[in-house]
């Protein structure tokens, strides 16, 4: 039986009393068995402390959900105000970290290179990267969608390509059409197929037959009601999940809808 990888990405929301409450209802639902899939929480990073502390004390030998970070430093450690490096997040049990998310490439402009420099550090240090490709509305207009894609993969995975090789467990590609983010729209089953068939195969053209190994995410406004759809199509392996993902009963919904 296929298993799937459901990430919630929290982004700037909650306080540390209702992503408590959250992540308590999410490690309950798993060890009554109604979440059979994998999950990965991905909190705002001040609160990655406390959820790693829930963890902890939780879950025991429950193996279905690991914690991530939305973003690290490019830079090992060192004078750079407010940065986080993988080595802090791996004092707090960090398994994943999310890169090249859209909104971190369009509204805080990082480049292609510097997400590449991201991708080479966090597998360097052992970490597990959930990186995000998408297309915008302009882009999708001009049919510029696959060659964006090709683009964002082909620069941000550049500098990793040896190490990705030798362990394809370190990387995860989430499909996040930036117009449909946040906007309750959401692509086309075969406009999903479509894109996902691509990223399999320039992946391939990067990676080679190791390739296959790689899940591919989908993420655009995810939710308990398209859930079981989208993760139903062919190349679909998880979802990355946003605003539902904050509300206990709708990411329950989502993570035990196939």
């Amino acid at each position: 039986m296929k298993t799937y990888l459901i990430a919630a990405n929290w982004k700037q929301n909650g306080t540390k009393k209702s992503l408590s409450r959250l992540t308590k209802g999410i490690i309950k639902s798993a060890k009554n068995k109604k979440i059979t899939n994998s999950i990965i929480l991905l909190p705002p990073s001040i609160y990655i402390d406390n959820i790693s502390t829930l963890l902890k004390q939780k879950t025991l030998q429950n193996k279905k959900i690991s914690l991530g970070a939305q973003n690290i430093s490019p830079y090992i450690d060192g004078a750079f105000t407010g940065e986080i490096s993988t080595n802090m997040l791996k004092d707090y049990n960090c398994k994943y970290v999310l890169i090249g998310h859209s909104e971190r490439r369009h509204i805080f402009l990082e480049k292609n290179k510097e997400i590449a420099a991201k991708v080479k550090l966090a597998i360097d240090s052992k970490l597990s990267v959930i990186f995000c490709v998408g297309e915008t509305i302009a882009e999708r207009n001009k049919k510029e969608t696959k060659r964006i894609i090709a683009q964002q993969l082909k620069i941000g995975l550049s500098s990793a390509v040896n190490l990705i090789k030798k362990n394809t467990a370190k990387l995860v590609v989430a499909y996040e059409p930036v117009w449909a983010i946040g906007t309750g729209r959401t692509a086309k089953p075969k406009d999903i197929q479509d894109v996902h068939i691509f990223i399999q195969k320039t992946l391939s053209i990067i990676l080679g037959n190791k390739s296959k190994l790689i899940k591919i995410l989908y993420g655009g406004s995810v939710n308990e009601v398209n859930a079981s759809l989208i993760l139903k199509l062919d190349n679909v392996d998880g979802a990355l999940v946003g605003g539902a993902s904050l509300n206990t009963k709708k990411f329950i919904e989502i993570c035990s809808s196939i």
